[in-house]
């Protein structure tokens, strides 16, 4: 009964170590589009419209012009 108690709090705690380092990355989040380098400004609108990818620990901030063409390429190689 104590090891599966011990290997419960050792999953928990690592749960909460993946959690913290993953919300740390998205408040570091990149400022600008990663393709066109066009300035994130923060609003109701740039948050609903603009994609974050996390890809290898590695935040990517995506326009929504540049994401559109990113997934239209992404089709035509299908």
């Amino acid at each position: 009964m104590k090891k599966v108690r011990k290997v419960n709090k050792e999953k928990r705690k690592q749960a909460r170590k993946k959690l913290k380092s993953d919300t740390n990355m998205f408040l570091d989040h990149p400022k600008k589009c990663c393709a066109c380098d066009l300035e994130f400004v923060r609003n109701h609108e740039t948050v609903k419209t603009w994609h974050v990818t996390v890809v290898d620990k590695r935040v990517r901030l995506t326009c929504p012009d540049c994401w559109g063409k990113i997934t239209e390429a992404l089709e035509n190689i299908e």
